[in-house]
């Protein structure tokens, strides 16, 4: 189906269609310190005309949603956060999913035991979300030392320690030990709200488990149509680059199709 066709579709109906995106890479381009980064005021205006527009629409992030909120301050949207931990339904409050209270707080026992000094001392530094951890090691002096160290010495400790652990782009993620991503936390925000139509816009490995989501609520029944975009860059791996249906070119190509979503 070409872009044209999908985007008809959508706006032909969009009371039964839910348009979500990630964060970083999507609505925020991607700066050297994650703290840093901004949602542009355009990007959060046009997210405002697609609540306006369809069914669902809506934000989920790797961001724990505290984090969220405060880039994406657009009432009345869906949110998921901490790679599906904590998701919140339009106007509802931010929770974690069942189930993940003991594995977040075995996390919370190993991040207890890390060292920033000894992150500091080989490049790299820790995004501490509560439920989940990111240690970005992108301003290394060595970025790739710092990448291996932190796959060969403390990958390693949080496995032991029965923690999930994730690469995304000069990031290593240590995760609870639940069975939560990107695309459990979509599946739910859309049967919640009835959509059957979806697209979700996404950059990273992390996204690529919403489109897989997505594919099997197609094959399922649960849905009648699903839309992967890839918000495409120099930082994007080849293998996320393979399992999405279309490409735009960053942050900007997502400017564009919001766009011609709501016009």
């Amino acid at each position: 189906m070409r872009v044209s066709d999908l985007l008809d579709d959508l706006r032909e109906y969009p009371h039964e269609s839910a348009v979500l995106l990630d964060i970083d890479g999507v609505l925020a381009p991607i700066v050297a310190n994650a703290a840093d980064a901004r949602v542009p005021d355009e990007a959060l205006a046009l997210l405002a005309g697609l609540r306006d527009r369809y069914l669902l629409a809506g934000v989920i992030s790797g961001r724990g949603l505290a984090d969220v909120d405060r880039m994406v301050p657009v009432p009345g949207i869906a949110r998921g956060g901490n790679h599906g931990l904590e998701i919140a339904g339009p106007g509802a409050a931010p929770r974690l999913v069942a189930g993940a209270d003991e594995p977040v707080a075995r996390l919370r026992r190993f991040v207890e035991g890390l060292d920033g000094a000894v992150l500091a001392a080989h490049g790299t530094w820790m995004e501490d979300k509560g439920a989940s951890v990111s240690l970005h090691y992108r301003e290394a002096t060595d970025p790739g030392a710092a990448g291996e160290w932190l796959r060969s010495e403390v990958r390693p400790a949080a496995r032991e320690a029965g923690l999930h652990t994730r690469d995304g782009k000069m990031i290593l993620e240590l995760l609870p030990d639940i069975d939560v991503d990107k695309g459990s936390a979509l599946a739910e925000l859309v049967l919640a709200a009835g959509a059957q139509r979806v697209l979700y816009v996404g950059d990273d490995h992390t996204d690529a488990d919403a489109w897989r989501a997505m594919r099997q609520m197609v094959d399922d029944g649960r849905i009648a149509s699903a839309w992967c975009v890839l918000a495409d860059g120099a930082e994007v791996d080849a293998a996320v680059r393979a399992r999405a249906d279309e490409a735009v070119h960053g942050t900007d190509g997502v400017l564009q199709l919001m766009r011609a979503l709501i016009d």
